[in-house]
């Protein structure tokens, strides 16, 4: 079961302009008056900004473990070694480059995670200056797991799935995990509130969600930071029985006599309806829409990145945080 919620800031901006071509001139010249707006926006918002809010925010949450800070594809602060409380190293190593990124930006992302109630949550902020007029300028995405359904460290896919299919086939914790998540959502919506005066902060989602099994190998290609189907998690700790994890909670979703309150997505994240919508005859085959192929249980934990700070893994380059895709928020 993914956790997945969205928080959209709308920050105050200014209308983005193109140069007057020789058609806009003529017209100009004529009395009449072109239209130049590029249907974008330029936020009126530094690095600086974002990031003190944000510490702020996380502050009174209780979320003090920095992930990643990251600007203009600069890896500013990066915690590989799975450190706690470091939440204010990253900060020192952004006022220590502030002279350079504390101003003027293309693109921040900063991440953080935090433990509560037998939940792990991924938070990432991710704000951009120019962006469309009907688009947010920053996003944050929260993304959490159930930890009990996450690997143990060296935990072959048999123990894994003995272990976790008893546990998934509770709707009562389901639900309480979900009404936990939600909760945190909101607490961090409020947080930014009370930090960002000027912004307008919405609360876009938090839900539970699914994915929908394939017989295909689970290889989509990196969605982009900016696309409503980001996950976070998947990106710094990702799951290497992901695949067998959502065939045991969709066979046990869909036995249960009252289906929780879950979303269920495809592969690629893209939210295919709730639970109760889904036809009858696809919940009792999931695998009728085509896909071919055959599950990979893989192999050990450890071969898939050792220890539980591994499977947050090495992408940490500029590269893998890249800024190409960055055009707004889909």
């Amino acid at each position: 079961m993914k956790l997945h919620g969205v928080v959209d800031l709308h920050l105050r901006g200014d209308k983005l302009l193109r140069d007057p071509n020789l058609w806009d001139r003529l017209k100009k010249t004529f009395g009449a008056t072109p239209d130049l707006w590029t249907g974008q926006m330029k936020a009126a918002v530094e690095a600086t900004t974002i990031v003190d809010a944000t510490r702020a925010a996380l502050a009174t949450i209780g979320v003090t473990n920095a992930v990643s800070l990251v600007i203009d594809d600069q890896v500013l602060f990066e915690d590989r070694a799975g450190h706690a409380d470091d939440l204010g190293d990253l900060f020192l190593a952004f006022h220590n480059a502030a002279s350079v990124f504390g101003q003027g930006f293309r693109q921040l992302r900063l991440a953080a995670e935090h433990d509560e109630a037998g939940l792990h949550l991924v938070l990432e902020v991710v704000a951009l200056t120019e962006h469309p007029a009907d688009s947010a300028a920053a996003r944050v995405v929260i993304s959490g797991r159930v930890k009990a359904y996450e690997p143990k460290t060296g935990e072959s896919a048999e123990a894994y799935r003995a272990r976790v299919e008893p546990l998934v086939k509770d709707p009562t914790a389901m639900e309480a995990h979900r009404r936990q998540f939600a909760a945190f959502v909101s607490r961090v919506a409020d947080a930014l509130r009370a930090s960002m005066p000027e912004a307008r902060v919405e609360l876009r989602e938090a839900e539970a969600r699914i994915t929908k099994p394939s017989r295909a190998e689970r290889k989509v290609a990196p969605i982009a930071a900016t696309d409503r189907r980001y996950d976070p998690y998947d990106r710094y700790y990702p799951n290497p029985y992901d695949a067998m994890l959502s065939a045991v909670l969709w066979t046990s979703v869909f036995s249960m006599a009252m289906r929780p309150d879950v979303v269920v997505v495809n592969q690629q994240g893209t939210p295919l309806g709730t639970a109760d919508e889904i036809p009858p005859e696809v919940a009792s085959d999931p695998l009728s829409a085509g896909d071919s192929g055959g599950f990979s249980d893989g192999g050990d934990v450890g071969d898939a990145g050792g220890d539980s700070s591994d499977f947050g893994g090495g992408d940490f380059d500029g590269g893998d945080f890249g800024g190409g895709d960055f055009g707004g928020f889909d």
